[in-house]
């Protein structure tokens, strides 16, 4: 295809000349005719630069002249008729001319005369060079040559300066082997100008819309197929792409730069080989800023050469545009072209879907030119006029039309052109419009009309419109006409939102590669793949997000195609469209915003009549027609104006939404039965009336300041009379009876209450005027299949109502599903649960099991989380099957048609996003429940209680005053709900009916037994109301309160009321208590902090003291104590009664606590009063029906083993998950499976018990919020499970009734366990309501004083070292030091703003803490003790038995002088004998000295010999095997040769020499004489055997030695003719051999001989001697004076005899010497010591007994003095030195002194030095540890600390030391490291040091029972003692070995991190941050060790010695 281009070109630059241009063009293909004419001109220029030069001045001029004259014809060749093909081929270079028209006028006005001048050099200019036949493009100092790619007949770009610019740009940095990065706005022309480039250099540029899918792998990809192509890559929104995947990007295209610049053909490209095409280039394209968009690596910015693009110059485009188009006056239209838009863009309002930049303007001029074409005789500002009105009509909305009227009659003043029309369409609109049965009205013909324009001359649109403008019946309608015209149009619709942007484009496995296709792309490609020529629609009807939909750039620019990241390219076909419908362009960029035409539909377009008079045409009745056409025109107008301004719904609602619903009203009112044919038309007012009332007013509702229902109803009365209201209540209280057609009260339809007793009361539905009328309304409209919506807050009975109608719809007609939707509802998993019912039908329809229809129930709407661009995914879906009645197959990306399904719905307007999107919205009809008034509640409690009160053992007087604790209950409701406002912290104080029917819930708890008058049962209101409301509250300001207002309310209720018989006043002191404690309970335990609680408890006192006398004791009463339970009576009986005592209560507990201990891991709890309260509050709502707890506390307050006891109580097991390693939601679900087969299959009670550490991912929350507010979890059991699930639960339902149905299946599977959820703070509470609102709360608050008391003084009963009446003022001081340190704590958050914690587990850690050290101290101090007074002793001893040693010494001496004297007269003796021998031994030494003179001799001579004699033994050998060879039979052969070889002659001639008989060496050595030799061959062989080869006579030798010398007188040679003489002549070789050596031999052999007879001699000659020596006597020794002496003796037998004797007397003597020199010397030595020891110690006697009197008195001392050093440990590791100091001087230790009974403290105690010792210190500070007192006190914490350390450490100082402090035995790792779970696993079993760095404030869950040291024994679950060898943890779900050496240090950087409670309470926080006065210490120490080195050496040096020491 090139050189086919490449031969064109080359044709039509040479024809060129040879006819008219005009002629010329149409002889070629558009791409060549442009090329040539831009070759022709560069041409032409350079020909006029050269007349230039020549003289010609005008010569530039009149070119000018001939461009304009060129240009003239083309623009009149435009305006004749012209093919499409020719058309643009005309239009492209028309626009390229009047560039170079202008280039050529730049240069005429600058007076440019050389054809050097960069005006010149900057264009593009091309050139043919007929040297080489090829195209050249250059620019400035660029040239490329063209690639002659076949490119077509495009159009081509307006060249602006900028474009100029960019092109100088792009071409340089090609130039310079760089790449290009044009960025700027959207509508800049930055992705068109690369590619125009690329067009006027031949190039093929493939632009790819970069997306988040893109990784390294696909960019790669593309890369190398642009490197081996040479084609050029635009890559637009480049920036989208993830920043990972750009660093990649950056080597990639790094490599392929580099390969260029070095000349590579081919190069190495991701490990690949690859070909390379110079003429590659990579363009960027990008918009910053936008959204999704990221920041460039800086290694990428490096090789991209930037060119920024601005606003370009429109008034230019536009005219050369208009040019092209064929208007001749384009300069002037262009002008007003530009002034409007630009007057658009300042005066109109600012809309997000207004676009009046480059893309608009290109519309326009497109619609503008198709305009001229189609009316030539037409003016063309006319033209442009009609084009610029009828264009940007259709966006325009309605208040800004006037304006832009009035704008475009300024600018073309008189003119008023008719809009085009096209009456055959517009014909054939009407009638489509009419066959979909709507209103044919012009506005909406129009809009109509108007998107088919937009379509025609744009492949994308945007129809806009709020909801139910009519953006889908305009589009519907426009298909329905395509229809009707035969043009076979096709549809797609998708919600683009309804999926992740992975499942709408595609995504590939970054694992496998696998591609996964995308739902939009699948249904592109298979329009793409339609042959036929109809219009293709993809309908994207969703919220527009730029995540998405700026993956369509490319599709929706001129590009036309959409690139995925599989690197697929699907184009837009010319018949294909892309519309969006939408309601808002709020979320979309100015990119998006540019690309599409817009079809704005304003609400007034259409407005409310067309779609009622839609509905009232679908009426049968011609009579009601008539009559609802006048009323809708009578009603309508008023109602929705008044709504628009004065009136207030619960939720936003659109306008079209309640005439919709009013409609729908008719439709359930307006049956034959209520209106017959021939009814008199007030009837049909009547039913009107009363729809619209509850059509425009049912979403009403009553704020904190106007009850609106009111009102409306008050409005309503005032603005229509025809139809009369009765004047009692609101018209809101009245319904048509159905036989009178009159008003009747609703409440005549209220229904007798029956309950039933099985049911739990929150289940109850009490009937209630409010009630059966949304009933009514919901019934009507269900039937008729619409979507009905409640909306109320929480508590108001939504889900109760809808539950009950979904219940009591016929099983056989329908199927119910629960929807619960929750924050993280996804569009999938709704899918899922949507698609679960349904079942297949038909083809691709799919629907619910039988002709049954399905109603889904979506609980809580509005809950699921909002994305950043305002969607609620999960709703998206729901639209989409609403509008469009289907959805999408995920996986197989099939379309699902959903039949015979319908939706209710309920939301609650002050959760989640508190709205939903109003296209949703209108499809449901909405009734606003508020919380029921008086006389509902009163209808609903009354009919309650009256009926529990009237079962059997009740009395009369009880019966008579339910109605009143009625009134009661309601009155003080709603006092607290007005007083008790819910705020950010509080943001749980919300009031509503769920906690009055929890009240009325424990009241129905009571028997007879319990409520014997109505004083019972008042005692009985005022605990459950205080169990209720008061558990909620959270501080001491709320309770008081409380307490106020419900002490108050129940005096004006009850004062003269309920006791005035004689029976009801019996004590009013009692009833008073009763009702304090319910109030307080209700109301108080709501209350959250102590504020709170002291107002809460002064509100009930003053109330109280109102109408009481004696009121100050009964509150006393009643405080001290107040309390029901279900264990009054002891574990076993539960009935619900009064509490008689706290010492009744603790008994009983302490008896469920040893029941409990028995079966279960042993809890060791103090049971204070405050734990028992708890323990009967959870008990309490653990009995209660769907009880569920909330319990908040901090960590460690017993929360935990609180519940376990309850839960025992109640005779229900517990069930807690067990995080592990990657736990996740599908492990929860599967847990919580187990749970449910347990409680729901095979009915064992069970309490799930879930702590906020075991929420590892806040998406628990959701199934908990599921479990907590329906019980029904979404997907819990595979299908496969479900049946063997449902069949287990059969039996016991076929039990209870006779129906089986699935459904009461199923409820009984979900009968509620109660969960149990302990967390330490309330959290995600908006996303997952139920947490709050379907639990109980009750709130654990810090313990009292006497809770702290009581449980320390209990764990100190056990210890030892403390004085009993000690005891008790130790616990006091615990307690004190525990709350002093909450309040320092609250002054240092508020002061420095670090948050320290304390929680009951820090307290009780703390006695922990002070139990080890008392008795570590105690033993240590005894040891001490023990050892100075074993000394004392030991000294007294030593001085008695110095003396005994003394007398033994003085005899010792005597007997050591006499045995000295014996041994020197032996030694006399002995010197004489030993001086004879001493004599001959000289003698016998100098002859053994010459005898091993001779012996070296002779060694040295036989070693010669041996040396030269090995040497002959190999010949000797050599010999004896040639012999070996011989034998009879081969001689006799030899000897039978008649006539041999030479060679064997030779042989026997040698050996006849060799054996001539002494030495005479035979003359005839011939073959004959030979033969004679060996006649005899045994002789001869025994003569060659015994040849004396010693003795070879000389003459032998000499005769030999020819034959020797002869080459082949060799055995291996001789071997061929005879083996026998190849051995003679070996034998003769190696005899010689022998001999030579031998004889070298032989001298050396003689001389050995004789020095042997030499030795010989010489040897027996010491032999004489030596036999004269007594050999015996050599080894005597005088011992004494260690001198070694030989006696010699000549006389041997003598003296020898004579010496052995001395000799023995000798050694004898000696020996007795020596023992008693030792034993006298043992003895000095004994006798010294003990002088020394005696007299070194004299003064230590003294000392050492002071000691010990000291170490007596710190005995005393000891419990205090621990106490203090406990408490420093405990608690002021966090604080900085101020607060340390003012805690333990200004606090605690004032303390101390005030105790009634006194702790013993040793008076200024430094708690350091009980904990270390200087040698620490010094120690501490040689390993790094700064030198500061701050500094010394951390280590000395975490040196010293039970808990694990958590240290705070911004400055790295901590970690610096214990590095240095542990060396390599220190174990580093990090929380998130690969594997650190497993590192500490093992150091737990070694025992080694694990430090933990960098911590941050959240914590892996999994390490939880690790922090908190949860230690457990094997085989059994827990055991008290934790730190036993053979004990675990559990990390995760292993049991990991704990060996006790193991210690856990926990490090931070994090300057001021906040940890939670719990995390505080597991370990003990050391701050180690450098304050001013640490810093001051450090900077101390390190002037003195560098001022003063001595000193620091000098510590340095003393510090081993210590520690040694």
């Amino acid at each position: 295809m090139r050189s086919t281009v490449r031969h064109q070109m080359t044709e039509a630059v040479a024809a060129y000349e040879d006819k008219a241009r005009e002629q010329w063009l149409f002889d070629y293909p558009a791409q060549v005719a442009l090329t040539c004419t831009q070759i022709w001109w560069t041409s032409d220029v350079g020909m006029a630069f050269g007349r230039l030069e020549e003289g010609y001045e005008s010569a530039m001029k009149e070119y000018y002249k001939k461009q304009v004259s060129q240009l003239n014809t083309l623009i009149s060749m435009l305006i004749g008729q012209l093919s499409p093909g020719d058309r643009q081929k005309v239009m492209t270079i028309c626009t390229i001319d009047v560039h170079a028209r202008d280039v050529v006028a730049k240069m005429v006005a600058q007076k440019v005369d050389s054809s050097q001048a960069f005006v010149w050099l900057s264009q593009l200019r091309h050139r043919w060079d007929d040297r080489e036949a090829h195209c050249f493009a250059n620019i400035c100092d660029a040239q490329f040559r063209y690639s002659y790619e076949y490119l077509g007949n495009t159009p081509r770009l307006v060249i602006t300066p900028l474009t100029d610019r960019c092109y100088i740009t792009l071409t340089q940095s090609l130039h310079l082997t760089m790449s290009g990065a044009p960025a700027g706005p959207a509508g800049t022309g930055k992705t068109e100008t690369t590619k125009d480039l690329g067009r006027a250099l031949g190039v093929m540029v493939y632009v790819f819309n970069c997306s988040e899918q893109m990784d390294y792998k696909s960019c790669g990809n593309i890369y190398k197929g642009l490197a081996q192509t040479g084609a050029w890559g635009c890559f637009d929104e480049f920036n989208r792409i993830s920043v990972e995947v750009l660093s990649v990007v950056a080597v990639q295209v790094k490599s392929i730069q580099d390969a260029i610049r070095d000349k590579k053909q081919r190069f190495n490209f991701m490990g690949e080989e690859v070909n390379l095409v110079p003429s590659v280039g990579i363009f960027i394209t990008m918009n910053p800023g936008y959204a999704g968009r990221t920041e460039l690596p800086e290694n990428l910015k490096a090789l991209f050469r930037p060119c920024a693009m601005v606003v370009p110059d429109f008034e230019l485009i536009c005219e050369i545009m208009l040019v092209a188009e064929g208007f001749l006056e384009a300069r002037v239209l262009a002008r007003k072209f530009i002034t409007l838009y630009t007057l658009c863009k300042e005066l109109l309002s600012k809309q997000d879907h207004y676009d009046w930049g480059l893309r608009a303007i290109k519309s326009v001029l497109v619609v503008a030119g198709a305009l001229k074409r189609g009316d030539p005789g037409r003016a063309e500002d006319q033209v442009l006029m009609r084009a610029l009105r009828d264009f940007n009509v259709p966006k325009i909305v309605t208040d800004d039309m006037p304006v832009f009227m009035g704008l475009i009659g300024d600018l073309f003043p008189a003119l008023d052109v008719p809009r085009k029309r096209d009456m055959d369409f517009e014909k054939n609109v009407r009638e489509s419009v009419l066959d979909l049965k709507l209103q044919a009205e012009d506005n909406f013909i129009l809009k109509v009309v108007q998107l088919e324009e937009l379509l025609a001359v744009r492949h994308s649109v945007f129809v806009i419109g709020n909801a139910g403008t009519g953006k889908s019946q305009v589009m519907r309608s426009l298909q329905r006409t395509y229809q009707n015209m035969k043009r076979r149009p096709v549809w797609a619709d998708l919600n683009p939102k309804a999926v992740t942007n992975d499942e709408l484009f595609g995504i590939i496995n970054p694992a496998t590669r696998e591609w996964k296709d995308g739902l939009f792309s699948n249904i592109m490609r298979e329009l793409a793949n339609l042959s036929h020529s109809g219009p293709k629609w993809i309908v994207l009807d969703g919220d527009i997000d730029p995540m998405w939909i700026e993956s369509l750039n490319t599709v929706m620019d001129d590009n036309k195609v959409l690139t995925l990241a599989s690197n697929e390219r699907i184009p837009l076909n010319p018949s294909m469209r892309l519309v969006f419908e939408i309601s808002h362009l709020r979320t979309a960029t100015p990119a998006t915003v540019s690309r599409a035409g817009i079809l704005y539909i304003n609400p007034a377009d259409l407005g409310w009549n067309p779609p009622v008079s839609s509905w009232i045409d679908r009426r049968e009745v011609q009579s009601e027609k008539a009559n609802l056409t006048i009323l809708f025109d009578k009603y309508l107008p008023t109602c929705l104006d008044t709504i628009r301004s004065r009136f207030k719904q619960i939720i936003p609602l659109p306008e079209q939404s309640l005439v919709q619903m009013l409609c729908h009203l008719l439709d359930c009112l307006l049956t034959p039965e209520n209106t017959p044919p021939d009814c008199a038309k007030d009837l049909h007012e009547l039913y009107f009336v009363f729809a619209a009332v509850w059509a425009f007013g049912g979403a009403m509702f009553q704020d904190q300041l106007v009850d609106y229902r009111v009102e409306f109803s008050k409005w309503w009365v005032t603005e229509f009379k025809t139809v009369k209201f009765p004047s009692q209540g609101t018209i809101f209280d009245y319904y048509i009876d159905p036989e009178t057609k009159k008003f009747e009260p609703w409440s005549k339809m209220v229904p007798k209450f029956e309950m039933d007793s099985d049911m739990p009361l929150q289940a109850c539905l009490v009937p209630t005027t409010e009630t059966i009328r949304v009933r009514y309304f919901m019934d009507r409209l269900l039937e008729r299949q619409r979507p009905v919506m409640l909306v109320g807050t929480a508590g108001t009975g939504k889900s109760v109502l809808v539950g009950d109608k979904l219940g009591s719809l016929d099983p056989e007609r329908y199927a119910t599903k629960n929807v619960p939707f929750n924050y993280y509802t996804t569009s999938a998993m709704l899918q899922a649960v949507l698609e679960k019912p349904l079942e297949k039908k038909a083809g691709r329809n799919y629907g619910p099991p039988g002709s049954r229809r399905l109603v889904y129930f979506i609980d809580d709407m509005n809950m699921p989380e909002v994305d950043a661009y305002g969607t609620v995914q999960p709703h998206t879906l729901i639209r989409q099957h609403m509008d469009y009645n289907h959805w999408y197959d995920r996986s197989k990306l099939l379309l699902k048609e959903v039949h015979n399904v319908q939706y209710v719905s309920c939301m609650n307007p002050t959760a989640g996003s508190f709205t939903i999107n109003p296209r949703l919205q209108r499809h449901f009809s909405v009734f606003a429940l508020s919380f029921p008034c008086a006389d509902a509640l009163t209808t609903i409690y009354t009919s309650i209680l009256s009926q529990r009160l009237g079962g059997e053992g009740f009395g009369q007087a009880l019966q008579r005053s339910g109605p009143g604790l009625v009134q009661l209950a309601l009155a003080l409701h709603r006092r607290l709900s007005s007083f008790f406002l819910p705020t950010a912290v509080k943001f749980h104080y919300v009031f509503n009916l769920r906690d009055l029917s929890n009240i009325f819930q424990g009241i129905l708890f009571c028997t007879s037994e319990c409520l014997k008058s109505p004083l019972d049962l008042l005692k009985v209101y005022l605990h459950e109301s205080s169990r209720v409301y008061r558990d909620k509250l959270t501080d001491e300001q709320d309770f008081q309160a409380f307490d106020k207002i419900q002490a108050d309310t129940a005096k004006k209720f009850y004062d003269g009321i309920l006791f005035c018989t004689s029976e009801c006043l019996k004590s009013p002191l009692d009833l008073l208590k009763v009702y304090l404690h319910e109030s307080s309970r209700v109301y108080r335990d709501k209350l959250t902090d102590e504020q709170d609680f002291q107002a809460f408890d002064k509100i009930q006192a003053d109330t109280a003291k109102k109408f009481y006398d004696d009121v100050d004791e009964a509150l006393e009463r009643a405080r001290t104590m107040n309390l029901y339970c279900h264990f009054a009576r002891g574990h076993g009986e539960p009935r619900y009664l009064a509490v008689e005592s706290w010492g009744s209560l603790n008994r009983t507990l302490l008896e469920v606590l040893d029941g409990y201990n028995e079966v279960n891991a042993a809890l060791d709890l103090v049971l204070f009063e405050d734990a028992m309260a708890h323990i009967c509050r959870i008990n309490r709502i653990l009995e209660s029906p769907r009880g569920n707890a909330l319990l908040v506390g901090v960590g460690g307050s017993g929360k935990q083993s609180l519940t376990r006891l309850a839960a025992f109580i109640a005779n229900l097991e517990v069930f807690q998950i067990t995080l592990r390693k990657g736990y996740g939601i599908q492990d929860l679900k599967n847990d919580l499976a187990s749970l449910y087969i347990k409680a729901g299959v095979k009915n064992i009670g069970t309490v799930l018990l879930m702590t906020d550490a075991q929420v590892a991912d806040e998406k628990f929350l959701v199934l908990v919020n599921d479990l907590l507010a329906s019980g029904e979890i979404p997907d819990l059991f595979p299908d496969d499970e479900m049946e063997g699930i449902v069949s287990g639960v059969r039996a016991e339902v076929r039990a209870s009734g006779p129906d089986g149905h699935t459904r009461q299946l199923l409820a009984v599977l979900h009968r509620p366990c109660p969960p149990t959820a302990q967390v330490s703070c309330v959290c995600a509470a908006g996303s997952s309501p139920a947490v709050v609102n379907c639990t109980a709360i009750d709130w654990f608050h810090e313990w009292p004083q006497d809770a702290l008391e009581s449980v320390s003084l209990r764990f100190l009963q056990e210890v030892e070292n403390i004085e009993p009446d000690v005891k008790e003022s130790v616990s006091k001081f615990m307690a004190f030091v525990h709350v002093s340190v909450n309040h320092t704590s609250k002054e240092y958050l508020a002061n420095e703003r670090r948050y320290n914690y304390t929680t009951p587990k820090s307290f009780l850690e703390q006695i922990k803490l002070y139990r080890s050290l008392l008795g570590q101290k105690s033993k240590d101090l005894a040891l001490k003790m023990e050892r100075l007074e074993n000394g004392l002793q030991k000294l007294n001893s030593t001085s008695a038995q110095v003396d005994d040693l003394k007398a033994k010494l003085a005899a010792q001496e005597v007997e050591l002088k006499q045995k000295n004297e014996d041994a020197d007269k032996l030694i006399q003796v002995v010197g004489v004998e030993t001086e004879k021998v001493s004599r001959e031994k000289a003698v016998a030494d100098e002859e053994e000295a010459k005898v091993a003179d001779i012996a070296m001799v002779v060694s040295g001579k036989q070693r010669d010999c041996e040396e030269d004699l090995a040497k002959a033994e190999p010949a000797l050998l050599a010999a004896q095997e040639a012999l070996n060879t011989l034998n009879k039979n081969n001689l006799t052969e030899l000897k039978s040769f008649g006539s041999p070889v030479v060679a064997v002659t030779n042989v026997t001639a040698a050996v006849m020499v060799l054996m001539a008989p002494g030495g005479r060496v035979p003359k005839d050595r011939s073959w004959k004489a030979a033969k004679v030799m060996m006649a005899k061959v045994d002789a001869f062989l025994d003569s060659l055997v015994t040849f004396n080869k010693e003795k070879i006579p000389e003459a032998c030798l000499k005769a030999i030695q020819p034959y020797l010398q002869d080459p082949e007188f060799q055995p291996d040679l001789v071997t061929s003719k005879s083996q026998a003489a190849a051995g003679l002549c070996s034998w003769v070789l190696n005899i010689v051999r022998f001999y030579e050596v031998y004889c070298e031999v032989e001298p050396k052999r003689q001389a050995l001989s004789k020095a042997n007879a030499e030795l010989a001699t010489a040897q027996d000659k010491l032999g004489a001697i030596k036999s004269k020596i007594n050999t015996p006597s050599k080894s005597t020794v005088v011992v004494m004076v260690g001198v070694v002496m030989e006696v010699v003796v000549w006389a041997r037998e003598l003296l020898n005899e004579n010496l052995s004797t001395l000799t023995a007397r000798f050694e004898k003597a000696t020996a007795e010497k020596l023992k008693c020199q030792q034993e006298a010397e043992s003895t000095a030595r004994t006798i010294s010591l003990a002088n020394r020891l005696v007299g070194g110690l004299a003064s230590e006697n003294v000392r050492w007994a002071e000691a010990v009197e000291s170490f007596r008195r710190q005995e005393r001392t000891l419990c205090g003095d621990v106490l203090l050093i406990t408490a420093f440990v405990s608690y002021l590791g966090y604080f900085t030195k101020r607060y340390r100091l003012q805690l333990m001087d200004n606090t605690w230790r004032p303390y101390l002194s005030q105790l009634k009974t006194p702790i013993p403290v040793t008076a200024d105690l430094d708690p350091l030095t009980m904990l270390m010792d200087d040698a620490d210190v010094a120690a501490w500070q040689n390993e790094g540890l700064p030198a500061d007192r701050m500094s010394t006190e951390n280590a000395t914490i975490l040196t010293s600390c039970q808990r694990w350390p958590l240290i705070v450490d911004p400055q790295l100082q901590g970690i610096k030391w214990i590095k240095n402090r542990y060396g390599e035995n220190l174990r580093v790792i990090r929380i998130g490291q690969r594997g650190y779970l497993d590192a500490i696993e093992r150091a737990l079993a070694a025992g080694e040091v694990v430090l933990i760095e960098n911590m941050e404030e959240a914590v892996d869950p999994v390490l939880g029972p690790l922090l908190g040291r949860e230690t457990i024994k094997k085989g059994r679950r827990v055991i008290p003692d934790r730190y036993t060898e053979n004990s675990c943890i559990r990390i995760g779900d292993k049991e990991c070995e704990y060996n006790p050496n193991f210690r856990l240090i926990l490090q931070t950087k994090l300057a001021n991190p906040h940890y939670q409670p719990e995390l505080q309470a597991q370990c003990t926080l050391v701050n180690f941050t450098v304050t001013r006065d640490g810093l001051e210490d450090q900077l101390l120490a390190s002037v003195v060790s560098m001022e003063r080195p001595d000193l620091e050496e000098l510590k340095v040096g003393v510090d081993p010695i210590e520690r040694e020491g």
